[in-house]
């Protein structure tokens, strides 16, 4: 499967804490509920995906416009997933402070600061490089959660 899609993790904080640090526009939840197939790989233009699990919220953004460019406060973790261009990123804060980034394009790192995670060592890429395993990983790793297949996400959308 391909991926093309980006998120927010944000710890403690909530659905809406976490939707507000994507976009300064106002989004309102329309009470529907979607699986994380949906949720993490849905093409729908101006749609936001939430949900909190494990003391986390996250915030999927298939736009890959917001997560890019968000500042999150306390701990959070940013990553974006496009299998269209061979690119996979994540960016990780402390206390609101970027303490990791790291951009893959094309197999390669173009953008590498921070100290790296311990489990960017124990990760075995492909013989084409990083993919969304790889992401998925990072994302256990940070979060202390993966890909759920039971987990359940609002729907937010722009007015």
């Amino acid at each position: 499967m391909g991926w093309n899609t980006s998120a927010l993790f944000i710890q403690n904080a909530s659905t809406a804490d976490a939707v507000a640090v994507l976009t300064p526009t106002a989004l309102a939840r329309d009470g529907r509920l979607v699986g994380v197939d949906e949720a993490t790989s849905g093409l729908a233009d101006g749609v936001l995906f939430a949900a909190e699990t494990g003391g986390w919220a996250q915030v999927w953004d298939p736009s890959m416009e917001l997560a890019l460019a968000c500042e999150p406060p306390g701990n959070a973790l940013t990553v974006v997933f496009s299998s269209v261009t061979s690119s996979y990123a994540f960016t990780l804060f402390t206390a609101g402070e970027v303490v990791r980034e790291l951009v893959y394009v094309d197999g390669d790192p173009v953008v590498d600061t921070g100290t790296p995670l311990p489990v960017e060592a124990s990760v075995e890429f492909p013989s084409w490089g990083p993919d969304e395993d790889f992401l998925w990983t990072i994302i256990e790793a940070v979060t202390g959660t993966g890909y759920q297949e039971t987990q359940l996400f609002q729907t937010w959308h722009r007015h």
